[in-house]
């Protein structure tokens, strides 16, 4: 692996849609709306409630706003046959907001007529869990004849037609992506006149994907079916679209247990974040004695990288363009010192720590030398745990 596809397959969030960023922090937007899908009631309630209560929202600027939230949702859902209906309704209820913003314009020009039809006949996502513990061997290379200085966490995932490839065990990733040679293998349906525009978080702008449906996906005993994901020439990501609904899950270096025990402690309790489209597990930390929002990247390859650099590098590579700090972390009460990278240019966005924005920091798969992740999203009850 060259030193671009590693940078490649070190997304933060693999894939964040440009066009679904249609405010920075839309509760200021729609404060009713988003107090209420932040509640307990909201956090539990169903496509069908959301929209409802997207409905009673008047004003049209407030109302664009949530509307945007609860398609991103159905993404999350993977509800792929209720993605037309609700998308065209938006479309033509906003025409002119729409028309006149280019982020929203790019966003509402996604699907073409083709694309609404085969999504209205899409089956709906189910998922068959698995019902006893398991524990999958985490591959550190994309196949046994791959070599390479730097490894990331690969799992087997097979699809309908028996075809078995390596995806990258993604927790930066908000949404599944498959490349396009391996989806015309799996015999994912291509939505062809589907459009995305999708940059990362590491810089890079004016990707393009597309959508497909993939009849079925299997992790383990776990069968997702009619799996909305992403189509582009970019590397397989398993993301935490996927990966979130597998159940409570431990991950360390070398394997995914599955149906987990609870851990008996939790040095560091993980949040699930949202903004729209975009998932991430957060911890709170700070690096140098500055409050900062740690994010859990999986498909990361480096121990940390910071948004900010330090007070001066140790060392100072040309290709790829990054420096190396060295300086102070604290994590649930430990200091240590670590190495870590700053990549100037590159984009890792800041995140909300006691109501003020603040830089954030990514803990990469290098870090997993030293901790593990506990999962369980369905209970909000995560922890990042030293070894």
């Amino acid at each position: 692996m060259n030193a671009v596809s590693r940078r490649e397959t070190c997304l933060i969030c693999g894939v964040m849609l440009v066009a679904m960023a249609v405010v920075a922090d839309p509760r200021k937007d729609g404060p009713d709306f988003y107090h209420w899908i932040d509640s307990a009631q909201g956090r539990q309630a169903s496509l069908t409630q959301m929209r409802q209560h997207c409905d009673q929202v008047l004003a049209p600027g407030k109302h664009l706003d949530c509307s945007v939230t609860v398609l991103a949702r159905m993404f999350e859902a993977k509800a792929a046959n209720q993605l037309p209906d609700y998308y065209l309704a938006i479309k033509r209820r906003h025409a002119q907001a729409i028309a006149n913003d280019p982020e929203l314009k790019a966003l509402f020009s996604m699907f073409g007529s083709e694309s609404i039809a085969t999504l209205r006949q899409v089956a709906d996502f189910s998922l068959t869990r698995a019902q006893q513990r398991e524990v999958l061997p985490i591959h550190p290379y994309p196949n046994e004849g791959h070599v390479a200085t730097d490894v990331l966490p690969y799992l087997d995932v097979q699809a309908a037609n028996g075809v078995s490839e390596r995806f990258i065990l993604d927790t930066g990733a908000p949404q599944t992506r498959v490349n396009s040679d391996t989806a015309k293998r799996m015999g994912i349906r291509l939505l062809s006149d589907s459009e995305y525009g999708y940059s990362t978080f590491y810089g890079e702008r004016d990707l393009a994907a597309k959508l497909g449906i993939l009849e079925s996906l299997t992790i383990g005993t776990s069968e997702f079916r009619n799996v909305l994901v992403f189509v582009s020439d970019r590397d397989n990501l398993l993301g935490l679209d996927l990966i979130g609904k597998l159940g409570r899950l431990n991950v360390t270096k070398k394997t995914l247990e599955i149906n987990a025990a609870a851990p008996t402690r939790c040095d560091s309790p993980v949040n699930f974040v949202r903004l729209d489209i975009n998932q991430r597990l957060t911890l709170a930390a700070r690096l140098d004695r500055r409050a900062t929002v740690a994010i859990i990247d999986t498909g990361n390859v480096d121990y940390l990288t910071s948004s900010t650099p330090g007070a001066s590098p140790v060392h100072v590579i040309d290709r790829p363009p990054h420096q190396i700090f060295k300086g102070e972390l604290s994590l649930s009460g430990r200091v240590r010192w670590v190495a870590y990278k700053y990549y100037p240019g590159f984009t890792i966005p800041p995140s909300l720590l006691l109501g003020q924005y603040v830089p954030s920091i990514l803990f990469g798969w290098r870090a997993f030398n030293d901790y593990e992740l506990n999962l369980d999203i369905a209970s909000g009850l995560s922890c990042f745990n030293r070894v």
